[in-house]
């Protein structure tokens, strides 16, 4: 019984010095967390995952990387390059399969003027359809997805142009870039389109042109071969520029006037035309 009542009075004294030293251990964590302010960080988290299941008698797998990265990302009408933080998310799905899954890119976007910065939404969210994603020097994001590349700028998160085969680009002013991208043309076209042809800069897209055949035979053939035709710019002189694409029907010639694709004066082969394509709401 002696035992009990030493161990009940224990118990009162351990209360009685917690009520009494609480209030002081609760101030000191408060003056340590005042005076870390400044030094604690505001951080975004994110997690790479794979994962692995049985699913009718054969592995499923699925991989999902998470990256981040800061860059300097020129801006349209500011003199200085912008730092912004990026946050790179590639999902595969199905990564066992004879033919993957086409998996999902999503890129995150935040200034990085200050930390408010940081807590706040991100400026935009790039969600496409892909496999792969690299973030590019030149301000943009480059997604893989089915052998074709689809091109998003990091000023503002808009798309820009896909491409079947490798861009090209030329410098104009000094160290500004144009880039001419061909991309074989949707199943939702026509049926006389052949090709897109692209003029943008890292920011926004310029002009686009579409290539079409009088006959739809012909058109579904030459798009079969898309992949396999680059944009050549040439410069004719001092003041002329051109876009040449080596068809199988011949070659098409557009040229450049300034930051413009001339319809008007385009060469192209006996049956081949070709028409401006404008956004959704603009008039032809």
């Amino acid at each position: 019984m002696r035992f009990v009542w030493t161990f009940i009075i224990g118990l009162l004294f351990a209360g009685f010095v917690m009520l009494a030293t609480a209030p002081l251990m609760l101030a000191g964590i408060g003056a340590a967390a005042w005076a870390l302010k400044g030094s604690m960080f505001s951080a975004l988290s994110g997690e790479s995952v794979f994962g692995v299941r049985e699913k009718d008698g054969r592995l499923d797998g699925r991989m999902v990387n998470v990256t981040f990265q800061t860059q300097h990302v020129p801006m349209p009408g500011e003199p200085r390059p912008r730092r912004m933080l990026l946050r790179l998310e590639v999902t595969n799905a199905d990564v066992f399969a004879a033919r993957p899954g086409e998996g999902r890119v999503r890129l995150d976007a935040w200034a990085l003027d200050s930390v408010a910065d940081v807590k706040a939404p991100a400026l935009y969210t790039i969600v496409a359809p892909g496999r792969a994603a690299t973030l590019s020097e030149d301000g943009t994001l480059v997604v893989d997805h089915g052998g074709r590349r689809s091109v998003y700028s990091l000023s503002a998160g808009q798309w820009l142009y896909d491409a079947d085969s490798l861009p090209a680009s030329y410098a104009v002013e000094g160290e500004r870039r144009r880039f001419v991208a061909l991309a074989a043309a949707e199943e939702d076209m026509p049926a006389r389109a052949v090709a897109v042809l692209t003029l943008a800069t890292a920011q926004a897209p310029l002009k686009r042109l579409m290539i079409v055949a009088d006959d739809p035979s012909r058109a579904r053939l030459l798009r079969s071969g898309m992949s396999m035709i680059r944009p050549i710019p040439r410069l004719e002189d001092a003041s002329r520029r051109t876009v040449d694409l080596s068809l199988p029907a011949g070659l098409v010639r557009v040229p450049v006037s300034g930051d413009d694709l001339d319809v008007a004066k385009a060469q192209l082969p006996q049956g081949l035309g070709v028409v401006e394509l404008k956004p959704w709401g603009q008039k032809r």
